[in-house]
């Protein structure tokens, strides 16, 4: 069974910084965007408590991290 990674969001947080993190590139943003739509309105507004699912990023290059 595959892992599923996820991150809670704290005050402070934007997916840019996320994608940064877990991606290496904050521009693949939408990948979270994209796995999390149903709680996100929109995406320059998250808030604190959220949880989001990090999918694997098969689309972008870059470093992989755990958030």
């Amino acid at each position: 069974m595959p892992e599923i990674n996820t991150a809670k969001i704290s005050r402070g947080n934007s997916l840019w910084q996320i994608s940064r993190r877990v991606y290496g590139r904050g521009n693949r943003y939408t990948v979270i965007y994209d796995a999390n739509q149903e709680q996100i309105r929109d995406p320059n507004r998250i808030y604190p408590g959220q949880i989001f699912v990090l999918p694997e990023d098969k689309g972008g290059a870059g470093g992989r991290g755990r958030g």
